[in-house]
């Protein structure tokens, strides 16, 4: 099943509130970025944010933070419902993993647009998601990165089943072209082409179609 996910990047409350509001009439969930400034020098809401807003979609966290298994009580006393860890300042993803599935929470290993795969196969029988960056983490609006599509398919070689997160520079044509390549089982986390087009609902459905 292939889905796309409003992506929700706000340096504030009030921000954060009128993108889910913009979205949840025709969305059941929506991916929110957590950033800490250290990862990348931008602050972002953090979870605990997430339950002044009275919404009915689901919430699951991309965190681009340091140490995200330091993250991890805080997103569930959140409420959120999956958690994806970015591992580039991540020191121990074993231990990350068993923290989020601990907690009941779905959880996912999230690769920024230059790192590498490498040791993906010890741990991908162990998460419900890989997300991928398609341009470098921390900023909307950028243009989609080429290199993701070989990552696209080493993921699906290492694994049918796991499910796929793209993240970046997605449109029409490139979500088609990573189709082509990952397969059923892709979601697709899109931010400024839905969330900054004039009618929202009206460019989520053609992507989605």
């Amino acid at each position: 099943m292939k889905t796309v996910v409003p992506a929700i990047l706000a340096k504030d409350v009030s921000t954060f509130e009128e993108e889910v509001k913009k979205v949840e009439k025709f969305v059941t969930k929506v991916q929110v970025d957590v950033i800490d400034g250290k990862f990348f020098p931008v602050e972002t809401v953090t979870p605990e944010v997430f339950q002044e807003i009275e919404t009915p979609v689901e919430i699951e966290t991309h965190l681009m933070v340091e140490e995200p298994i330091e993250w991890v009580e805080r997103c569930v006393a959140a409420g959120v419902t999956a958690i994806y860890g970015q591992v580039e300042k991540m020191t121990d993803k074993q231990a990350f993993i068993t923290a989020v599935v601990e907690s009941g929470l779905r959880v996912g290993l999230a690769f920024d647009l230059d790192t590498s795969l490498t040791g993906l196969d010890e741990w991908i029988n162990l998460v419900d998601g890989i997300l991928l960056m398609s341009v470098p983490a921390g900023a909307q609006g950028q243009a989609f990165g080429e290199g993701v599509m070989e990552k696209i398919k080493k993921v699906r070689a290492l694994s049918p089943s796991v499910l796929i997160v793209i993240d970046g520079g997605l449109n029409i044509e490139t979500i088609k072209r990573c189709v082509e390549i990952g397969g059923e089982k892709m979601e697709f986390a899109v931010g400024s082409e839905i969330l900054k087009a004039e009618d929202a609902e009206l460019a989520y459905r053609k992507l989605e179609q």
